[in-house]
C-alpha cells in the first residue's frame, strides 16, 4: 500500500461522516482502488451514511452493493437490516438477511440479531413471532447463559487461586439471576468452601437447600457427593445421602455412604452399606455384562481390612 493510498483514504473518511457528510471521495476511492485492503473499511463508513443519513432510494441502491460484495459478513448484512427497519420496508428482504445472519452465527448467535428479527415481524404484524423471537423466554434462556458463564468464569480463576474478588462477585451474581440453579448454588459453595468461608458456603448449599430438595433423590445425593468431597457438613452429606438411598437404592449411593461411614471409623455400618453396595452392582451386572463391579468388592475388603486392624488395635 503506497502512502498515496492510505491518504486518499483517510481523506475520504474525514468527509464520508459528520453534520454534512459527502460519500462522493469515499466511493471514488473505492473505484481506483478496488483491491486495496482499506476497501471494506471504507464501505463501513459508508454504511454509516447510507444507514441514517442518505435517502431511502440512494441506501437501497449502496447496500445491495455492499451486501452483494461482502454476502457472507453478518456485521455488514446487519447494516442493511437497520436500514430496512428504519424504511419500514422491504421487510421480506429484512427477514431474509436476518435468517441468513442467523445461519452465519449458529456457533455463536449474537442475541442481537434476535431482537432485530422481531423488530421485522413487528412491522409485519406478527405478534407471536415477536414473542416467539425477543419474548419471556427468550430472555430467560439469556439469563440462564449467563448466570453459567460467570459460574465458568469462577471456577477458572478459583482453579487458578487468582482474582478471587471478581469470581466471588460474578458467582453472588449469578446466584441473583439463578437463585435456584444447582450449579450455581454449588460453584459458590464450592468458592467459599475453598477460601475458608464455611459459614457462607452452607448458606448457598447447606441445610436449606437439603431441606428443599428432600423429595429430590438425585439432587440429595448430588449434595452428598459434594460435601464428601469437600471434607465438611458430612453429617448433612449423610443425612441427605440415607434420604436418598431410602427414595431410590443405587448402588453408588450405598458406595459413596460406605465411603462416609469408614471415614468416620463406624465400620459396622460402613460394611453394610458396602455389601449393598456390592449386591445391587452385582445385579447390575447380571442384566449388563461387563458391567465392573471390581472396585465394590474392594471396598468390602477395605473396610474388613480396617475393621480387623480397629479390633487389633482395642486388644
Amino acid at each position: 500500500m503506497s502512502y498515496t493510498e492510505y491518504a486518499e483514504y483517510i481523506l475520504a473518511r474525514k468527509v464520508a461522516l459528520g453534520q454534512k457528510p459527502d460519500p462522493a471521495p469515499t466511493k471514488a476511492f473505492i473505484a481506483k482502488y478496488a483491491a486495496s485492503p482499506l476497501v471494506k473499511s471504507a464501505y463501513s463508513y459508508l454504511g454509516y451514511y447510507y444507514g441514517y443519513q442518505a435517502p431511502k432510494e440512494e441506501a437501497t441502491k449502496f447496500f445491495e452493493e455492499y451486501t452483494a460484495k461482502y454476502p457472507e459478513d453478518p456485521v455488514v448484512l446487519s447494516s442493511y437490516v437497520r436500514r430496512i427497519i428504519q424504511d419500514k420496508e422491504p421487510l421480506d428482504k429484512g427477514l431474509a438477511l436476518a435468517e441468513k445472519i442467523a445461519e452465519l452465527t449458529a456457533y455463536n448467535p449474537d442475541p442481537y440479531n434476535n431482537e432485530t428479527r422481531a423488530q421485522l415481524y413487528a412491522l409485519k404484524g406478527d405478534a407471536d413471532k415477536v414473542k416467539e423471537l425477543f419474548g419471556p423466554d427468550f430472555i430467560k434462556s439469556q439469563v440462564t447463559s449467563l448466570a453459567y458463564l460467570m459460574a465458568s468464569y469462577t471456577y477458572f480463576w478459583l482453579d487458578r487461586n487468582e482474582n478471587l474478588e471478581s469470581a466471588e462477585e460474578m458467582i453472588e451474581t449469578a446466584r441473583r439471576l439463578q437463585p435456584d440453579l444447582d450449579y450455581i448454588l454449588q460453584t459458590a459453595a464450592q468458592l467459599y468452601q475453598q477460601t475458608g468461608k464455611l459459614e457462607k458456603a452452607l448458606d448457598a448449599f447447606g441445610p436449606a437447600y437439603a431441606e428443599k430438595v428432600a423429595d429430590k433423590p438425585s439432587s440429595l445425593y448430588s449434595y452428598a457427593y459434594f460435601w464428601n468431597r469437600a471434607g465438611s457438613n458430612i453429617e448433612g452429606a449423610l443425612e441427605a445421602l440415607k434420604k436418598s438411598n431410602a427414595a431410590e437404592p443405587a448402588y453408588y449411593k450405598f458406595d459413596l455412604l460406605a465411603q462416609i461411614l469408614l471415614k468416620q471409623k463406624n465400620f459396622p455400618e460402613a460394611l453394610k452399606a458396602a455389601e449393598q453396595a456390592l449386591a445391587l452392582a452385582q445385579e447390575l451386572a447380571k442384566k449388563r455384562p461387563g458391567f465392573p463391579t471390581k472396585r465394590y468388592e474392594d471396598l468390602v475388603k477395605q473396610v474388613k481390612e480396617a475393621t480387623g486392624k480397629a479390633d487389633e488395635i482395642k486388644k
